[in-house]
């Protein structure tokens, strides 16, 4: 019964070694924002207050077909006017699509481990424990793009993600309009939407 139970503790440590840990060091008021500015409106948020990172999904006009809608933080930023770079879900452990559990999902697999998006527009807000706004951090999310894909995987929208500094302006403020009405949203960052 011995030589059963290593063989066993084996398996079941090598599968939590691919689990992504907690990520609970992005600073303090850090606020990166994805915002779609073309056909698809609105913006995903990420802030943090205590060293966990919030998401804010607030989007319209998406296709009144194909959905439900995934949407992933890609590997790489998407050029200006395209969605096709050959860019692929963040990913930076060892996380699968069909993870069982948030920690083994692909990091940047948000529809995965929150839900897809049904219909024409969403708005929603929630904590993601593996997400880091901190520079150092494997899992840090700035300088990637949020991609949105239809049923059958073809992208149909995308915009890259930002460090948000200072209050937006002009069309890019028109088009994240609709992140100004995410529930539980930080006063800071309703400041910096407007």
């Amino acid at each position: 019964m011995k030589f059963l139970t290593l063989p066993i503790l084996a398996l079941v440590s090598l599968a939590n070694a691919c689990a992504a840990p907690e990520a609970k060091d992005s600073p303090f008021a850090s606020v990166y924002t994805a915002i779609f500015d073309k056909s698809t409106l609105g913006a995903v948020v990420f802030w943090s207050l205590d060293g966990y990172v919030t998401v804010g999904v607030a989007l319209a006009n998406l296709p009144a077909r194909g959905g439900p809608f995934t949407y992933r933080i890609h590997d790489k930023k998407q050029p200006l006017g395209g969605c096709d770079n050959g860019s692929k879900p963040f990913n930076p452990y060892c996380g699968t699509f069909d993870g069982q559990t948030p920690a083994e999902k692909e990091v940047g697999d948000l529809s995965g481990k929150h839900g897809v998006i049904t219909g024409t527009a969403t708005a929603q807000s929630y904590d993601d424990d593996f997400l880091s706004l901190n520079t150092r951090n494997r899992a840090f999310i700035g300088d990637l793009a949020v991609v949105i894909e239809n049923l059958r995987g073809q992208r149909v929208a995308c915009a890259n993600i930002e460090d948000l500094t200072s209050p937006l302006t002009g069309e890019k403020a028109k088009a994240a309009e609709p992140a100004t009405k995410l529930p539980n949203l930080p006063k800071h960052v309703a400041d910096l939407l407007v």
